[in-house]
């Protein structure tokens, strides 16, 4: 077994007690039983499937829930989006609106904190949730931090307009799309990349990170000759009379001789046309369809997914002029992925999310604060990776002493109620009428994990949960939300829910 994965087993019981009582507990995941292939589908494409979710899915099929997940316009998600909309003012700004809107000292930070706000929200409740995972996925693949400057109002029209428009249509609309954003244009910095200076950043990032990747057979000279092709993409940044801030190509800075890149020849005398050439070109390599198909195996099926998986996908994207649905139904549809169980750790923002929804979580106010100073905590604020090559996605870099520590004290503090008053969950509601230790663990078990307890790993939540009581008689009324309490906190932080 992995040693990553042994530290992680070992340390999640020990942290309930604080001492090693339960040091024992889980010690050797390859004796998990694993979860069903529904279970499982859920798992990879929502932020932690309801019972409502879970109903409906087992109700119509495997195949037909992503197919209903993929065709998410057929999904009503009006309701959430008009309170989103009414809530927080700033996700149907313009550029220049939210510019001028920070210029009000008192809502310098507002767009920030209300995109943090409804990336949550969305990831809580809305139905299409296989969309809002690749709304994240894309987000993290053409990475742009928000925090400093500009880009606090810039990403959210790179959300609303980029990523959301985008996200299950064709990849080359969603790079054609990134490449005149403006938060991409002055996050990599391109608005300065002019025939008399070319800024190269753009350039090299385009095709290492959104699309041939680091091993896609491009050159140092390509480097130089994309970043003269994208001389002159820029942002009209102009503020008063109405002027809205915007892509723009300026012709006066555009190198206007003849290159060469990826082994084609791009004349003298073209302007925006050669760069949207070059974007196509990137969108349809061989090379982007393999560098794209990994990374979402990789998100959705193992750290090292197989190559027989990503040959299929990569096959598909390019049959299918990079067609992100038709490449996620291969996916899912492959036997790789059916046998991917336990493949993939939660991230921190998938883990708090499938916590709240789990346990059916309560949600008031401006809870986005708490779920902010949590997910700083555990290392994975929304949009808060300062470099462009996103958020790990590999087991290995989640996984320390604290981490694990951390993610448990978030677990322990949201079920004592200590976490924050916005958040809350009634355990009781959870429970039902089960009292004695063995259907206290029986129906956590049911309504947090939804996959099989070995044996010997229900013995040890019978053993918490009944502590000096009878395992099949009822606990008093004052110990059995106790119990239950350190309960669903150990399963909560056990490699059972931890997994994807």
């Amino acid at each position: 077994m992995n040693p990553m994965r042994r530290q992680f087993l070992g340390d999640a019981p020990a942290a309930v007690t604080g001492d090693s009582k339960h040091k024992g507990l889980l010690q050797d995941d390859t004796s998990l039983p694993l979860p069903d292939d529904l279970t499982l589908l859920l798992s990879r494409t929502t932020f932690g499937a309801r019972q409502q979710e879970v109903d409906h899915a087992r109700a119509i099929g495997y195949a037909n829930w992503v197919a209903e997940q993929l065709a998410y316009t057929s999904i009503d998600d009006s309701a959430l989006e008009n309170l989103l909309t009414a809530a927080f003012p700033t996700l149907a700004m313009s550029n220049r609106q939210l510019i001028e809107n920070s210029l009000i000292e008192a809502n310098r930070f507002q767009a920030l904190g209300e995109l943090r706000a409804a990336t949550y929200a969305r990831q809580l409740y809305s139905p299409r949730q296989l969309f809002e995972v690749m709304v994240e996925f894309w987000s993290n693949h053409f990475n742009i931090e928000h925090i400093d400057g500009p880009l606090r109002e810039f990403k959210t029209v790179d959300d609303r307009e980029v990523v959301r428009r985008h996200a299950l249509g064709k990849f080359r609309d969603l790079l054609q799309a990134s490449a005149k954003s403006v938060a991409m244009l002055y996050y990599l910095d391109n608005y300065t990349n002019v025939a008399t200076g070319p800024n190269e950043n753009y350039a090299r990032e385009l095709m290492e990170l959104h699309t041939l990747g680091v091993d896609g057979g491009y050159t140092e000279t390509d480097v130089k000759e994309v970043a003269r092709i994208l001389t002159g993409w820029s942002i009209d940044a102009r503020l008063g009379n109405g002027t809205e801030i915007s892509f723009v190509f300026r012709t006066l800075s555009h190198d206007m001789g003849a290159k060469r890149a990826l082994d084609n020849e791009f004349p003298a005398g073209h302007s925006q046309d050669e760069g949207e050439r070059l974007l196509d070109l990137l969108a349809a390599h061989p090379s982007t369809a393999r560098f794209i198909a990994r990374k979402l195996a990789m998100r959705f099926a193992g750290d090292a997914p197989a190559s027989t998986l990503i040959d299929a996908m990569a096959a598909t994207f390019m049959a299918s002029d990079g067609d992100i649905c038709e490449v996620l139904r291969t996916l899912f549809n492959s036997s790789e992925f059916r046998n991917s169980a336990d493949q993939k750790l939660k991230r921190p923002s998938e883990f708090v999310a499938s916590v709240l929804r789990a346990t059916n979580a309560t949600t008031t106010g401006n809870f986005y604060r708490p779920l902010t100073a949590t997910l700083t905590t555990l290392g994975q604020v929304p949009y808060g990776w300062p470099a462009p090559n996103g958020y790990p996605d590999v087991m290995g870099y989640w996984i320390s002493t604290t981490s694990v520590l951390s993610r448990w004290n978030f677990v322990f503090d949201l079920l004592e109620g200590r976490l924050a008053p916005q958040l809350r969950v009634d355990l009781a509601a959870m429970l039902g009428l089960a009292a004695s230790p063995e259907a206290i663990v029986d129906q956590l078990a049911t309504r947090l994990l939804r996959r099989p307890l070995a044996d010997a790993d229900r013995a040890q939540f019978v053993a918490v949960a009944a502590s000096n009581s009878l395992a099949r008689r009822a606990l008093p009324s004052g110990l059995r939300l106790a119990r239950a309490r350190d309960v669903a906190a150990l399963m909560l932080s056990s490699p059972y829910f931890q997994y994807r």
